[in-house]
């Protein structure tokens, strides 16, 4: 039973850096997001943490508020994420 805890939280942890590093990539566009992953990946665990953590935070406070301004805001929040992301 503790093995399928353990490779939940690691797919977890994998999947939350691959986001912060696409955003991270989509920000700072010298850098593919292939280079960040590998870069995150390459720090210690407590960097890597606040780098993810960090990134999930602002994206949150972000989403937040765009909320405030409704639909409109949810929607160009969504927009702006694609540009990024892309």
């Amino acid at each position: 039973m503790q093995s399928g805890h353990t490779n939940l939280l690691d797919r977890a942890a994998t999947l939350c850096r691959a986001v912060a590093a696409t955003l991270i990539a989509g920000v700072w566009r010298k850098h593919s997001a292939r280079e960040m992953n590998a870069w995150i990946a390459g720090r210690s665990e407590r960097d890597q943490g606040l780098i993810i953590g960090g990134s999930l935070l602002a994206l949150f406070v972000t989403s937040l508020a765009a909320a405030q301004f409704g639909w409109i805001g949810l929607l160009l929040f969504m927009l702006v994420l694609v540009v990024v992301v892309n």
